[in-house]
């Protein structure tokens, strides 16, 4: 996993989960993946195949990233 950017989320039905964003574009399925996590038995993880529709999906979400 290359992840590129990491924050935790701070408003909202998943406030306190971490998210993480890889870079999957060099691998097997391309494009990036999300994932929410919350512990190590829960979370999730959402593709998109471009930077452009993730990006609009994170308009959305209210996380501070870890840069």
């Amino acid at each position: 996993m290359s992840v590129i950017r990491e924050g935790v989320v701070v408003g909202g039905q998943y406030s306190g989960w971490k998210v993480f964003v890889d870079d999957e574009r060099c691998g097997d399925t391309g494009g990036y993946y999300l994932y929410l996590k919350r512990s190590d038995s829960e979370g999730f993880d959402y593709w998109f195949e471009s930077e452009a529709i993730l990006q609009a999906q994170l308009v959305d979400c209210d996380v501070d990233w870890m840069d």
